[in-house]
């Protein structure tokens, strides 16, 4: 899928434009699910994507590196003002390719329970329920997913 003005471009977990992304991220999520949620640190081995839209940053996901051939989908993130159009689907595809060149055969992600749009994204691009792994494994509102790339 191509819409015009979007850019890639990859970012470490330090970037500001990251940053600012992934805050407004657990600040939606605080909302949606209270203050309870589990708050997982963005490990130092994440690299994200960082999309543009006409030069505005817009959306974010990272990889982090799990195990051999294994990775994670973390914080994948599309701003309210720029939703509707698509570009889930190009960070997840994004991310996918990224974790495909690193070698990477596995790629698993946590989202929660009150989060339908990213279930029907991560359904329709052919991740599978699995069990919660660590450290989601005691918690009610998450689901995990996994996909062989």
């Amino acid at each position: 899928m191509v819409i015009e003005g979007v850019e890639l471009r990859t970012a470490p977990p330090t970037d500001a434009e990251v940053l600012a992304l992934t805050t407004a991220q657990q600040a939606e999520l605080a909302a949606m699910y209270g203050e309870d949620q589990p708050l997982v640190a963005l490990h130092p081995d994440i690299a994200f994507t960082l999309l543009t839209l006409d030069g505005a940053p817009v959306g974010c996901v990272g990889l982090q590196p799990v195990a051999p051939g294994l990775g994670e989908i973390k914080r994948m993130y599309v701003a309210p003002s720029a939703r509707g159009w698509g570009l889930s689907r190009i960070l997840l595809e994004a991310v996918e390719a990224s974790a495909r060149t690193g070698g990477m055969t596995r790629l698993r992600l946590e989202t929660g329970t009150k989060q339908v749009e990213a279930i029907a994204l991560y359904t329709n691009h052919g991740y599978r329920p699995t069990p919660p792994y660590p450290p989601f494994e005691n918690e009610i509102a998450s689901l995990c997913y996994a996909k062989d790339i």
